[in-house]
């Protein structure tokens, strides 16, 4: 099996699904399940740029995760817990995951075409770092109306995504999505813009 299909069959996101269900989770817990489930779409989202597998095998691949959650999402008792939010998002990603793939397969000039018409930036992010901090970022650019169009209005979050994603060479499906699931983190919220910060001002005091 592929390295990142491991990883998120065991990932502790879906182990802490499995074992803790429908139970009232303590702080400690909470933190960790939220942490958790970054590390979870981070890989998600990873999967199909670093897959080495044929789009038919990333489906069967996808289908079985697909079908993991579901049943996962079955047993589920508190609607409003963590656990339900949570699985709830990552169902939407995983299908979301499962329609590109599909889209790819039935018009596949589509990707061509764009991989020949849009040059490859030289530009990747640090091992340290994920598309989950490129997306507290755009995050933060959007809802502060930092960023523009020529025009002058303002930009729409789709399109700074898709400009900083293509910039660092990542991949961040659903924005919409990704935006509530980053917003709604319950440990440190602000986790990357904090480091960016912290870096200036270190760099302000030698």
């Amino acid at each position: 099996m592929n390295r990142i299909m491991e990883n998120l069959d065991k990932n502790q996101f879906i182990v802490t699904l499995d074992t803790l269900l429908n139970r009232r989770l303590s702080d400690a817990e909470c933190t960790a399940f939220h942490a958790a489930y970054e590390e979870f779409i981070d890989l998600l989202h990873g999967l199909a740029v670093q897959s080495s597998k044929s789009p038919l095998d990333l489906l069967h691949e996808l289908a079985r995760l697909q079908s993991r959650l579901m049943r996962l999402q079955e047993r589920i008792v508190g609607k409003e817990s963590p656990q339900a939010s949570l699985l709830e998002s990552a169902l939407l990603l995983t299908n979301f995951e499962i329609r590109l793939i599909f889209t790819r397969l039935r018009y596949p000039s589509i990707a061509d075409q764009v991989s020949v018409e849009v040059p490859r930036s030289p530009l990747f992010l640090s091992g340290q770092f994920t598309p989950t901090d490129i997306m507290e970022l755009a995050t933060a650019l959007h809802l502060s109306g930092a960023i523009r169009r020529i025009d002058g209005t303002r930009v729409d979050l789709t399109t700074l995504v898709d400009v900083l994603s293509r910039t660092f060479n990542v991949r961040i499906n659903n924005p919409e999505q990704c935006r509530h699931a980053v917003v709604n983190r319950k440990l440190r919220l602000t986790r990357f813009l904090d480091f960016l910060r912290n870096s200036l001002v270190e760099y302000s005091q030698h």
